[in-house]
């Protein structure tokens, strides 16, 4: 390797790091409240002897720049 390679090489190795640290953080979940593991109780039953039926936390719609492009 010549000496005029290795500055271009630490540019790509950087830049392909900062990459990937961003595409690695943009993967984090959502946030909002925990939700419980599969199999457990949700509640007491009703008045019918019957579980409620769970339907999952309530997400505020919130517009995104981008959600045209999706």
């Amino acid at each position: 390797m010549s000496r005029r390679s290795q500055p271009r090489l630490s540019r790509i190795l950087v830049a392909s790091l900062i990459l990937g640290g961003a595409l690695a953080l943009g993967g984090c979940g959502v946030k909002g409240p925990l939700e419980p593991p599969p199999g457990t109780a949700l509640g007491t039953p009703g008045p019918d002897g019957k579980m409620p039926k769970d339907t999952g936390p309530v997400k505020p719609k919130q517009p995104f720049i981008l959600d045209g492009l999706l």
